[in-house]
C-alpha cells in the first residue's frame, strides 16, 4: 500500500496584522469554497495524505473549491515565523483572532464569493470555534462548520491530564526561555542559524519521557518518532489504521510547535474550556475567565462535530461537552443545525488518514458542509 497525495496546490503567502507570515493553498474546483484548517504541529498536508485517499481529492470530486491554511502553529511555518520575529504571539488567542479571519479576507481578495465552508481539525477546531465565539468570524462569511476532535471544551486522556499538571512547560518557557519544541530535535537558541539535529529534550521532559517509555502507555513499535509524538501529545492515531503512514511518513506530518501555544493548550485543559492565555500562570494559578463561552455568535451557524470513540489525544468528552453546550437554553438561542458523530473504531488523526476514512468519515464531512 502506498501513501496517496494530490498534486500540490497553488499558494498565496500573506502576513497577518500582527506580523505572522502564513500561507493559503488552493486546489481549484468548480463548486462552493471550503477552507481546511489543520491541527497544531501538523500542517495543511494533513488533508493531502491518506492510506487510500485524501480529503482534498474527495472534496474536489464532490465539486468543492478547496483552500487550505498553514497558520501560525503549522510545522511548515512556525520555525520561519519564529526566526523572523521572536516577538510573535503564539497563543491560541492570537491564532483565533488573526489567522482564519485574515485567510478568509485573502480568499475574498482572490475572488471567492458566497459563504465559505470550514473543516477544522484538533487545534484548528479550537481556533475556529474560539474565533466564532469572539465574533471575528462573521456568519455572513462562515455558516457551515465541521469540527473534528476539539472545539471550545478541552478533555484529554489521563496521561495527558497528569502531564498538564506538572507545570514543566511553564519552567521551560518562562525560566529556560525555550520557545519551540520538536518531537526529535534538541532545543538550541541558535536554531535559526543551524539545524540543532536530533537528540534528547531538556531533562525536564526527557527524564519523564524515559519513565513513560517503560509503561504500557508506550505503543510497541520500533518507530522512535511515533513514541516521541505520542508522549508530546497523547497517542494521535490508531496505528493499525495507518500502517504505511505510521512506518514511513510520520516525520513529514509533525514538527515544531510553539511552546507558548502548547502551554496555552495545557492551561485550557486544566480549566476544561477555552479562556485567555495567562503569561505568568503556573500550575493551577489561572483566572477562571469564561470570555469565549458565548452562545450568541453560534446562532446562525450549522455545525457538525465529529470525533472517534477511541480518541486518546482529545477525549471524546471534548466533543460531547461542546455538543451539550451548543444545545443549552431556548431553541432560539441555539445554532440553526447541530450534529454530533462519534465514530466507532476511530482515534484522532486516522479520522483523515485511516484506511476506511474515505467511506466512513469523508461523506459525513461533506454532509456537514451541505447542511
Amino acid at each position: 500500500m502506498a501513501v496517496t497525495t494530490p498534486p500540490p496546490p497553488q499558494t498565496i503567502a500573506f502576513t497577518t496584522g500582527d506580523g505572522c507570515a502564513l500561507e493559503l493553498g488552493h486546489h481549484r474546483g468548480a463548486g462552493g469554497p471550503v477552507l481546511l484548517v489543520h491541527g497544531a504541529s501538523a500542517s495543511s498536508n494533513t488533508f493531502r495524505i491518506g492510506e487510500t485517499a485524501t480529503l482534498v481529492d474527495h472534496l474536489l470530486r464532490q465539486g468543492f473549491d478547496v483552500w487550505t491554511l498553514d497558520w501560525r502553529a503549522s510545522n511548515r511555518r512556525v520555525q520561519p515565523i519564529y526566526c523572523a520575529n521572536t516577538a510573535t504571539d503564539f497563543t491560541i488567542d492570537a491564532a483565533a483572532t488573526h489567522d482564519v479571519p485574515e485567510a478568509i479576507a485573502r480568499m475574498r481578495s482572490a475572488g471567492v464569493s458566497g459563504k465559505i465552508g470550514v473543516v477544522a481539525h484538533c487545534m484548528g477546531g479550537a481556533i475556529v470555534t474560539q474565533g466564532i465565539a469572539q465574533g471575528v468570524l462573521a456568519s455572513a462569511d462562515v455558516e457551515n462548520v465541521v469540527v473534528t476532535a476539539l472545539g471550545l471544551f478541552y478533555r484529554a486522556a489521563i496521561d495527558n491530564v497528569l502531564k498538564a499538571q506538572d507545570a514543566v512547560l511553564e519552567e521551560l518557557l518562562l525560566d529556560n526561555h525555550q520557545a519551540l519544541l520538536h518531537p526529535t530535535k534538541r532545543w538550541d537558541p541558535d536554531l535559526c542559524q543551524v539545524d540543532p539535529g536530533d537528540g534528547d529534550w531538556d531533562k525536564l521532559l526527557q527524564l519523564p519521557y524515559g519513565v513513560w517509555s517503560q509503561t504500557p502507555l508506550r505503543h510497541q513499535c520500533p518507530v522512535e518518532f511515533c513514541h516521541r509524538v505520542s508522549y508530546m501529545f497523547g497517542m494521535p492515531y490508531l496505528p493499525d489504521s495507518i500502517p504505511t503512514i505510521h512506518d514511513a511518513a510520520l516525520p513529514t506530518q509533525f514538527g515544531y510547535i510553539p511552546m507558548q501555544f502548547l502551554l496555552h493548550c495545557t492551561q485550557n485543559l486544566r480549566r476544561g474550556y477555552a479562556a485567555p492565555f495567562v503569561i505568568n500562570g503556573r500550575g493551577r494559578s489561572m483566572a477562571a475567565d469564561e470570555t469565549y463561552l458565548q452562545h450568541e455568535p453560534f446562532r446562525e451557524r450549522k455545525l457538525t462535530l465529529i470525533t472517534g470513540d477511541l480518541n486518546s489525544l482529545w477525549h471524546r468528552d471534548s466533543i460531547d461537552t461542546m455538543h451539550e453546550w451548543l444545545l443549552l437554553g431556548r431553541k432560539s438561542d441555539q445554532p440553526r443545525a447541530v450534529r454530533k458523530l462519534v465514530l466507532p473504531g476511530y482515534g484522532h488523526q486516522d479520522l483523515y488518514w485511516g484506511i476506511k476514512a474515505p467511506t466512513d468519515v469523508f461523506p459525513r464531512i461533506v454532509e456537514g458542509l451541505r447542511l
